[in-house]
């Protein structure tokens, strides 16, 4: 199937492309129920939302089963094998519609997002662009659209125009993605099963190499936790880590260098001041404390 043609079963009554949703899910209880109240939210535009079982050892699987008696719509399909990428794949191939989203477990989509996407890519009658990201704004944290401002500003793929709209990038991001099913089978060969880069980055490359372009929609912008940020600064590091080695891993060795010697140094001294502005604000009450700062913070299980 070429990616300006779709079979009569991957459009909707409208016209529209089908929409698939993929949430892979490691025991992630405090998230997976507002994530897919968001998403059934607005369930005349997708088609199917497929959540991945990742070994979850929670209550996660009882609450999209508790959502899947109401809204049939909702699936799961397990993958034993653990970490994101393997998770992420069985949930991509189970996928039956057109446009295949895949965002996080903590990801919040806004009211309008699936609407947003569908009518993206039922605009695009030409397969002019071959996958569709947005941006991330974290939630829950003090000051959180001043450090999203600097973050772009110093990110070596940032360089955006406010007054376009639509622009192309080489790379996607993972809590807010969108490819064409038939851009996935082809690269489905190519992307990297390795859990020491960064899988959105890698996907998204391998788009490119095939031939595709991808769109970054400036509208198309979902909320996402700040559990990330809240990582001691040795586990930060390593994790920002996986973005130069995923660069030169497709042998992108400007981007690799570009990441490595100003983006991942300077985003390092972005989060240590983005933590010590953490630990001293009670999410809860919305109030600062000193006395926070003495509060051990759990860090992010790595992909």
């Amino acid at each position: 199937m070429s990616a300006s043609r779709a079979d009569a079963g991957d459009i909707d009554v409208n016209g529209l492309p089908k929409l698939s949703v993929v949430v892979p899910v490691f025991d992630e209880e405090d998230t997976i129920g507002e994530c897919l109240t968001r998403l059934v939210g607005q369930i005349d535009h997708i088609a199917e939302i497929i959540v991945v079982d990742n070994n979850c050892t929670d209550t996660s699987m009882a609450i999209v089963g508790a959502v899947s008696a109401d809204h049939p719509e909702v699936r799961s399909v397990h993958e034993p094998r653990q970490g994101l990428v393997f998770a992420r794949n069985a949930g991509m191939d189970a996928a039956t519609g057109e446009l295949i989203a895949r965002i996080d477990a903590d990801t919040r989509v806004g009211p309008d997002w699936a609407q947003t996407v569908v009518d993206f890519f039922g605009a695009d009658v030409d397969g002019h662009w071959s996958a569709l990201c947005g941006r991330g704004e974290a939630y829950g944290v003090p000051l959180a659209g001043r450090f999203d401002r600097w973050k772009i500003t110093i990110h070596p793929l940032g360089r955006r125009r406010a007054h376009r709209v639509v622009t192309e990038i080489p790379v996607l991001y993972g809590s807010n993605m969108i490819v064409r099913r038939d851009v996935w089978e082809r690269i489905r060969s190519r992307v990297s099963m390795r859990r020491d880069i960064f899988e959105d980055v890698d996907l998204g490359l391998c788009v490119g190499e095939d031939g595709g372009r991808n769109a970054f929609l400036a509208s198309l912008t979902v909320g996402v936790s700040a559990r990330r940020m809240q990582s001691a600064l040795p586990s930060f590091v390593t994790y920002m880590s996986f973005l130069p080695r995923t660069f030169a891993l497709h042998r992108r060795y400007a981007l690799t260098a570009g990441s490595a010697l100003i983006y991942v140094p300077a985003l390092t001294v972005l989060h240590a001041l983005r933590l010590t502005a953490i630990r001293l604000y009670d999410a809860d009450t919305g109030r600062w404390s000193a006395r926070r700062v003495r509060t051990r913070l759990a860090d992010r299980v790595l992909p």
